[in-house]
């Protein structure tokens, strides 16, 4: 067996990690061939050829530079790495990859998720975060192991047969020329053979371990990424789903098709200031539709409302029972709420008005419907929209994938709904506080990142 390891080390601040993975990659009981991709010349050792040269002006397309590599020596190799320079990657976890193509289909690759340890030892998930999640109409039975999809492609690490290789150059997923799509230039270089080759990246649930890849710095921990305990709910799920007790639906798509999917329905939810004013003293029946992990939810129910929700998916609907709270369907509420909260769905949903008319029928007489949508008008989207070419789109639904409410556009949906609306709030970025204190609030509706409306049946 013989492999070709590409890593993109740019400059020379990652020393310490980069020899962590020569040493791995040194000490594999196969032939293993490291190249470096590098913007400088550098010497890293016996044996490991350095290659110079970014195949743009552009610094963040250094990692582009394995598509040439690999294509030049696709005859000469077996099996295709490529990894960013500080994310390992060990002989069991690819001897698991390897062991994974004799189960999986023609068109099906294992895939990898990133992990990161805390000071205390724990295990955080670094792939899971914001509006990525498991796929539950993804799962699949292959060789007696549930496999699924996980929506984040990027691992900053692929590993690629020669076989599925060809495959993906036959479909047109390996360009040389550096680009951006779904991801920025850094990400999409580690993902296009899974987004634009024709391959299905699958992460094995039973054995997620055996497919996890350390990233070094561990710098996302406080930030984000999904503990292990709330990683072991998810695969639970994932079983039942599996064995058919659980659904396979999702209440909507929450990605937008700007970059970074700006204004994406997130999957786990903070506390949230005026939420929280809102619904402070307790004593509410509260319906939340389209809730993620339960941990916004849990909060409101910390302030002594009871707290039901209906979930993304059964995958976080588990996270949610997991968390005490009251996982129920559209057709099986329970009693009528006082409040129906929907936090950053309206944006994402084809047909808002619909929801709307269930909300009417999910409340009691005189029940308050709470609403908060992405602010697609803040100053900084303006300013993104100013400078960075990839948000030069037009500014409508079928561009972004989203509707840019207004404040007149989300009052006149409710009062057509059949609420009375009280004046849309906003909340101003954390970061604009002292320039609205400035401007003596005068421009705070620029300033803000997300429009509130509260609003009651009538």
């Amino acid at each position: 067996m013989k492999i070709l390891v590409a890593i993109a080390n740019h400059g020379t601040g990652n020393r310490h990690y980069l020899d962590r993975l020569l040493a791995a990659y040194q000490s594999m009981p196969v032939d293993v061939q490291v190249v470096i991709l590098s913007n400088i010349a550098k010497d890293v050792g016996p044996g490991v050829e350095v290659r110079v040269g970014v195949p743009s002006e552009n610094p963040w397309s250094l990692p582009f530079a394995h598509r040439a590599l690999f294509l030049e020596r696709l005859e000469d190799f077996d099996y295709f790495i490529y990894s960013e320079d500080d994310t390992l990657l060990t002989w069991p976890v690819l001897e698991a990859f390897i062991g994974a193509e004799s189960m999986l289909d023609p068109s099906e690759v294992a895939g990898f998720l990133r992990t990161e340890q805390g000071p205390d030892g724990r295990l955080y998930y670094s792939t899971c975060h914001s509006f990525f999640r498991w796929l539950p109409g993804s799962v699949r039975m292959r060789g007696g192991e549930v496999w699924a999809r996980y929506s984040n492609e990027h691992s900053a690490c692929y590993a690629i047969s020669q076989r599925q290789l060809r495959q993906v150059i036959a479909n047109g997923g390996f360009p040389v020329e550096p680009h951006e799509g779904r991801f920025d230039m850094l990400c999409s270089a580690a993902t296009d053979v899974y987004t634009k080759g024709g391959l299905e990246r699958l992460v094995s649930v039973d054995r997620l371990l055996a497919f996890r890849l350390p990233h070094l710095p561990n710098k996302y921990i406080g930030r984000y990424g999904l503990p292990d305990e709330e990683m072991e709910w998810q695969l639970a799920a994932l079983r039942e789903v599996a064995a058919g007790r659980l659904p396979r639906g999702e209440l909507l798509e929450p990605e937008t098709r700007l970059p970074g999917s700006h204004g994406a329905k997130l999957y786990r939810e903070l506390a949230d200031p005026i939420f929280d004013k809102w619904l402070a003293g307790g004593g509410k029946k509260v319906l939340v539709w389209g809730a993620g992990d339960g941990v916004f939810e849990q909060g409101l129910a910390r302030l002594g409302n009871t707290v039901s929700v209906i979930p993304l998916n059964a995958v976080v609907g588990e996270c949610c029972r997991h968390r005490g709270l009251t996982v129920v369907s559209e057709e099986s509420t329970g009693a009528p709420a006082d409040v129906v909260l929907l936090r950053d769905v309206l944006q994402v949903l084809d047909a808002p008005e619909k929801l709307i008319e269930k909300a009417r029928r999910w409340l009691c007489p005189g029940g308050q419907l709470m609403v908060r949508v992405p602010n697609f008008h803040s100053a900084r989207l303006h300013r993104l929209r100013w400078q960075n070419p990839r948000f030069k789109m037009p500014w409508d639904r079928e561009s972004m994938g989203a509707t840019p409410w207004t404040r007149a556009g989300l009052r006149g949906l409710l009062q057509a709904g059949g609420f009375d609306p009280s004046p849309v709030q906003g909340l101003v970025d954390p970061h604009l506080v002292e320039r609205n204190r400035r401007t003596l609030g005068l421009f705070s509706r620029w300033l803000t990142d997300g429009l509130y409306v509260q609003a009651r049946r009538r």
